[in-house]
């Protein structure tokens, strides 16, 4: 068997997991990053962000504005739990992609880490 066949075999057996990030300024848009760039992440109530290990950007994971466009502050550790969402994912092994993102959850009236399959997503949500 060659290396690159064994490389294929085992990036199969773990899911690819993509985060959403969040425009800090109206010129940006929303995009999809692999969670694997991601080499650190801060936070307070304003957002989360994370530096990307191929770019050394900073980018935006999450903001405390609603779709709505209200301000409502993220909760303390807010970045941990994006941390322990990642380890979630992880582990589960699934053969599906994911996605994790930041969402205001309006019933609930908080925000919190919400992963999805890649294939279940509406692109017109985007």
């Amino acid at each position: 068997m060659s290396t690159s066949r064994v490389a294929i075999e085992k990036e199969g057996t773990v899911a690819d997991i993509w985060v959403l990030t969040q425009p800090t300024d109206s010129s940006k848009k929303r995009g999809f990053i692999r969670a694997d760039v991601i080499t650190s992440v801060s936070g307070d109530t304003d957002g989360v962000l994370a530096v990307r290990s191929d770019t050394q950007d900073l980018v935006s994971l999450a903001a405390a504005v609603t779709p709505a466009g209200n301000r409502k502050p993220l909760p303390a550790g807010f970045h941990v739990y994006f941390l322990q969402t990642l380890d979630e994912v992880r582990r589960d092994n699934s053969a599906l992609a994911k996605a994790v993102m930041a969402r205001w959850v309006i019933n609930q009236e908080e925000w919190q880490w919400v992963v999805e399959d890649i294939e279940d997503l509406a692109p017109r949500d985007f």
